[in-house]
């Protein structure tokens, strides 16, 4: 847990907009962290509440398959965020300069550091070892980013014009063939 909420803490609080960039967030940085926070406050709840989905045969190896997802999304996101370098920030904001990067896993997707944190939720939902306290983490984060990915793209068009529209049509959102 803490590999994981310490570099968030840490690099939130380093990865600020800066004072003349153009700020466009709309709640969203606010809407993921409710999301979050619900859908782990509400795999808790599941993983206690209904007993029947609980996995009770072979429910170490799904314990460890989900600290491995948990892990794998961990280094996702931080590894997308060194890519992105200085034009990564907590909220939504275009920098002055800022310009479209295609390198990295941002050759086939558009958000990889989102799509670590759904990850990591996966792994947090599995290590409950229950069905459904697998997925409400990472299906109301999901959420979340959709309402994110929706506010971020209007204003990257908006700030890095033709070139991020040409960028959104040679690559996926989210997940490779899927959105």
């Amino acid at each position: 847990y803490a590999v994981w909420v310490v570099p968030e803490i840490v690099l939130s609080r380093r990865l600020r907009s800066a004072n003349d960039a153009q700020k466009a967030d709309r709640g969203s940085k606010l809407a993921i962290y409710v999301t979050m926070f619900v859908g782990i406050f509400l795999g808790f709840v599941a993983a206690v509440s209904v007993p029947s989905l609980s996995v009770n045969a072979h429910w170490k190896t799904m314990f460890a398959l989900g600290i491995a997802a948990w892990c794998a999304g961990i280094v996702l996101r931080l590894y997308s965020i060194h890519i992105l370098g200085r034009f990564f920030t907590y909220d939504v904001a275009i920098s002055s300069g800022q310009h479209v990067v295609e390198h990295g896993p941002y050759r086939w997707i558009r958000h990889p550091s989102y799509l670590g944190a759904i990850v990591t939720m996966v792994g947090l939902g599995t290590t409950m070892t229950n069905w459904l306290a697998m997925f409400l983490p990472a299906c109301f984060l999901a959420a979340g980013y959709v309402y994110r990915i929706h506010v971020e793209e209007l204003a990257l068009v908006r700030g890095l014009g033709p070139a991020y529209s040409d960028y959104m049509q040679r690559t996926w959102r989210l997940i490779p063939y899927v959105f």
